[in-house]
């Protein structure tokens, strides 16, 4: 629909039963993603800790701010942030400023907000509205197939050479002699809020919470598998990743999503990289990324091979005063990097029913 000649009055609303049709009409019209009836709940309907605020023009939707809850530490103790996301506006639109009027409205709430800008326009809006930059996102790959790297323009000699001669140099090895034991389960346990609490190297860390990892592990069969391990070091529990292995297009991914050691286990990063990578690997995974700002990981993912791959600015607005001073720790399950990229429609429903 296109934007009328007459001023019409934009109203600002929560996501709900009235409007959700609209909304998913606008989001799918936007991105080509999954429109199954059991992907459309679960994505918008049955997330314990999502919310989302609409721009309706009438019965139309024309601008989408997402956002999911979540808990962080800070150094005056854990306090409830907002993660936006889908920040989507229509261009027809665009002379009414529908986006605006939501993060604006977003700012003027009671949670601090915290954002990965996914491009460079996003970013510079942040940082016009005065949000403050808290670093660099840094994205890794691991190529493990020719496939992947065809997809990423390379030729068809270099993509066969590397299946040839490459694949056995990246592949991640068994480690020797491992110190950690590492062993999946079902979800973060109780015992990984208490590392969080006594770790001292960032002073902004997301807590991970069971209510959003339980979401995510009901996830449509088209979003593929969420996994994770707990490391224990001489028995005690000293830290913990959680990952994804899903298709997206016709590649195999395995993402890092978070990685964690308790401050006096730090040494033993590299190993608990390597060795969950080797995990993931053996899905048949035609790469392995990971996104972070922690500079243990960083070391980690570089000593196993991974190369850059992207940089993304972090920002954060505090409302009610200054952004807490130290280094932060962001990684790959920040808002909806958990979930995405997604299948296209069409794949996703092939998924879904096979």
């Amino acid at each position: 629909m296109t934007a009328p000649d007459r001023p019409t009055r934009i109203a600002v609303e929560a996501l709900d039963d009235g409007n959700r049709a609209a909304v998913i009409a606008f989001t799918n019209r936007h991105q080509d993603r999954p429109q199954t009836a059991e992907y459309e709940r679960w994505r918008y309907q049955d997330c314990p800790t999502m919310q989302a605020t609409v721009a309706m023009a009438g019965r139309e939707c024309i601008a989408t701010m997402f956002a999911l809850r979540r808990s962080y530490r800070t150094p005056a103790g854990e306090r409830v942030m907002l993660e936006p996301f889908e920040w989507h506006a229509s261009e027809d639109w665009r002379a009414q400023a529908p986006g605006l009027r939501l993060v604006k409205h977003y700012m003027r709430g009671d949670l601090p907000l915290i954002a990965v800008a996914g491009t460079d326009m996003a970013a510079g809006l942040l940082v016009r509205l005065k949000w403050t930059q808290l670093g660099m996102v840094e994205r890794f790959a691991l190529p493990l197939s020719g496939r992947y790297l065809a997809g990423r323009g390379r030729s068809a000699l270099v993509s066969g050479v590397f299946d040839v001669a490459g694949r056995a140099f990246f592949t991640p090895r068994r480690v020797r002699r491992p110190a950690l034991s590492v062993e999946p389960a079902g979800a973060a346990g109780p015992g990984v809020a208490a590392l969080v609490a006594a770790q001292r190297r960032f002073a902004l860390m997301r807590v991970p919470d069971a209510p959003t990892a339980r979401w995510l592990l009901r996830a449509p069969a088209s979003l593929g598998a969420y996994l994770t391990f707990h490391a224990r070091l001489e028995g005690a529990l000293v830290g913990w990743v959680s990952a994804r292995v899903f298709p997206h297009g016709s590649l195999l991914f395995g993402e890092l999503l978070e990685v964690f050691l308790a401050d006096h286990a730090r040494a033993h990063y590299r190993e608990l990289v390597a060795r969950v990578s080797a995990t993931l690997a053996g899905f048949g995974a035609d790469v392995l990324t990971a996104a972070t700002t922690c500079p243990d990981t960083i070391a980690a993912l570089r000593a196993s091979r991974f190369r850059p791959d992207d940089r993304r600015p972090a920002f954060a607005w505090w409302g009610d005063g200054p952004v807490p001073e130290g280094p932060v720790l962001i990684d790959g399950a920040i808002s909806d990097h958990a979930f995405f990229p997604q299948q296209t429609a069409e794949r996703s429903t092939w998924l879904e029913g096979g």
